[in-house]
């Protein structure tokens, strides 16, 4: 059962990380819902994580972590239902999933 903790625990840092540096190469846009769904995910593993380890700093850090990018996500589809029509368009040079083009 410990290693599928630390599974748990390694993965999802993996989507923090990983996440940002997406963001830190201008290889995904900080207001895509995929950036924020990896923090999600991200901080609700390492959230359970932490609980399981007894780690009540790492625990509020990640529920506030998640609780942000749960206000991304909200405000990434109000503003996709705001933009309606034949192509969503999120930045120049970035696709309606907030992917860099080209």
């Amino acid at each position: 059962m410990a290693m599928l903790w630390e599974s748990i625990g390694w993965i999802c840092t993996v989507l923090l990380v990983g996440g940002y540096a997406l963001v830190a190469t201008r290889r995904l846009d900080a207001r895509s819902p995929t950036y924020h769904v990896l923090n999600l995910v991200g901080a609700i593993g390492l959230a359970a994580y932490s609980l399981y380890k007894v780690a009540w700093p790492q625990f509020a850090l990640n529920l506030f972590w998640g609780a942000v990018a749960l206000i991304g996500i909200v405000i990434a589809v109000v503003a996709a239902r705001r933009i309606r029509g034949d192509r969503l368009e999120v930045e120049t040079g970035f696709d309606e999933r907030g992917v860099r083009e080209g």
